[in-house]
């Protein structure tokens, strides 16, 4: 872990001695180019609009800005980290000037902030706010809209383009009569049309003049600030949009629309480490983002997910009972955002691995087609080391799952679950919270191994003739190097040395998911053999050259 502090200086703050060791960085919200220059286009959006707004929520905005450009300008050290996570913690130490001082540097409100920034991202946060007069305008704002909005919005739902959130888009309009307002950060331009698409879609299922309004935002930075892409802090940021658009209209909620599955986030696999998770709509982060809101307006405000019972398959069910499915094709969930077309999908990130299984299990796959996906994870081959082990992770997370009671899934994922549980809407007591995150996982579990079944009798015959390549899915899955470590030891208790046989075939298959791996590190993974057993199997003998 690297404890290097990095001091982040905002809005032309100076420190003429900073302690040794420490990296500096500077940034500035402005429109004028520049180093460190940084500002906000908002469409939708009028001047008159903002100009009503209190100057601790534009101290909000700014303060998430600073936070969101400094998350993506500050490295967790690149492929070696994400894999080993050896620098993945980072040590952030921000000093903004905001025009609320005293509310922003009570004790209780900067540690509060503090706290939430720490869940969401992984790494240490502290902030050290100074004085900044209170002005009439926030100057780094582009406010393209020249007409304002009629108020007769009344929901704000936040609005990336990907499955979950324009099914809850749907069900706003559709499923319940509501004219939601569309909050939608656009990191690139290919973004913008694939949201103005799904928008203008909303548009035509009622009266244009009377349909969802979309604000899309987008950062404008200096490229050459942007050396870190994993973007852990962008809820905060997606937060302040959606409670500045909110308070707009007098609303006091901002929805989150994502599966359950993806807000719990489970470890499904030991070699998936911080850098491949993600708490973007944990329940203990929305719980955060909400006091810490209500404290600074100094009245109830609420983040909520109203997907949090559903699983991935069931979004795409409700999106097919609400007849809109069609749409599932034009909408994007892959984490790499890759956009060459007609790939618009990179096929092996959990986002999209997680779609392709939801689609089929929904009975959707004409509205998700092949040609969307770079590679067909069920008959071609990884390349990669970590996509194998995460396709293998996800395959083996709901093989487990499926097999486990209630009792023995809280024990598995204990830490997990009951901090979950602890910040669940609605549940009438920790039992009751606990058996419903079981079923959600369950239901998810039984729809991914469902859908393998059919994958691998579809390819039954290429599977039997061994014409698919060794490591994609169905292979990789009929090897079974989907077993767990515990599974791989039951199955071998009856031969507690191991015959030569079964080691090699054990040392093979952990050899195609992790080349790299030494022999003691896979005598470790197996149990009740040695390094020098390993070492004299075939499998070990024949391994590629590293």
């Amino acid at each position: 872990m690297s404890e290097r502090e990095h001091l982040i200086l905002c809005g032309g703050i100076d420190d003429k001695r900073p302690k040794a060791g420490t990296e500096l960085l500077r940034l500035e919200l402005g429109k004028e180019k520049g180093t460190g220059q940084i500002h906000l286009d908002v469409d939708a959006i009028t001047k008159k609009m903002v100009a009503d707004l209190p100057p601790v929520l534009r101290d909000l905005l700014e303060v998430a800005t600073y936070v969101y450009v400094a998350d993506q300008s500050i490295s967790r050290g690149g492929r070696r980290s994400l894999e080993y996570a050896c620098d993945w913690h980072r040590c952030l130490r921000l000093r903004i000037p905001v025009r609320e001082h005293d509310l922003w540097s009570d004790p209780e409100n900067r540690e509060l902030l503090e706290k939430t920034l720490s869940f969401a991202s992984g790494d240490t946060y502290t902030f050290e706010f100074s004085r900044q007069p209170v002005d009439d305008f926030p100057g780094f704002l582009n406010l393209s809209a020249t007409a304002e909005p009629e108020p007769q919005y009344n929901e704000v739902v936040l609005f990336s383009g990907g499955l979950d959130s324009f099914t809850g888009a749907v069900d706003e309009v559709v499923g319940h009569g509501r004219l939601p307002v569309l909050v939608g950060h656009q990191s690139n331009n290919k973004l913008t049309g694939l949201q103005n698409k799904l928008h203008q879609y909303l548009l035509e299922l009622v009266r244009p003049q009377l349909g969802p309004l979309h604000v899309p935002v987008r950062i404008n930075k200096d490229k050459h600030l942007t050396k870190e892409t994993s973007q852990r802090t962008r809820s905060f940021l997606y937060a302040a949009l959606g409670t500045v658009v909110a308070r707009m209209f007098n609303l006091n909620r901002v929805r989150f629309y994502e599966n359950g599955i993806v807000s719990c986030n489970l470890p499904f696999d030991g070699q998936t480490l911080q850098a491949r998770s993600t708490r973007s709509t944990h329940p203990k982060l929305l719980h955060l983002l909400s006091e810490l809101v209500s404290v600074l307006i100094d009245s109830d405000f609420r983040f909520d997910n109203p997907y949090f019972n559903k699983s991935k398959t069931e979004v795409c069910l409700r999106l097919k009972d609400l007849h809109h499915e069609k749409l599932i094709r034009a909408t994007r969930s892959c984490a790499k955002s890759i956009y060459r077309r007609p790939h618009t999908h990179c096929a092996t990130c959990s986002q999209c691995i997680d779609r392709r299984f939801a689609t089929l299990a929904a009975e959707c796959g004409e509205h998700d087609p092949d040609f969307l996906y770079a590679l067909d994870i069920f008959k071609e081959s990884f390349d990669d080391t970590p996509d194998r082990t995460m396709a293998v992770g996800f395959v083996r997370f709901a093989n487990d799952v499926e097999d486990m009671t209630p009792e023995s899934f809280v024990r598995k994922f204990s830490s997990e679950v009951h901090e979950i549980a602890r910040y669940m809407p609605g549940a009438e007591s920790a039992d009751v919270a606990l058996k419903s995150l079981f079923l959600l996982h369950q239901r998810h579990s039984r729809s991914v191994t469902n859908v393998m079944a059919q994958q691998v009798a579809k390819f039954s015959l290429p599977l039997v003739k061994a014409t698919l390549p060794a490591t994609c899915l169905i292979r990789m899955v009929g090897a079974g190097l989907h077993l767990s470590a515990a599974q791989g030891k039951q199955q071998s208790r009856a031969d507690k040395k191991h015959g030569k046989g079964r080691l090699n075939e054990m040392v093979g298959r952990l050899l195609t998911l992790h080349p790299r791996w030494t022999a003691l590190r896979i005598a470790d993974e197996i149990g009740g053999t040695t390094a020098g057993a390993v070492r004299k199997t075939e499998a070990w003998i024949k391994r590629p050259a590293q």
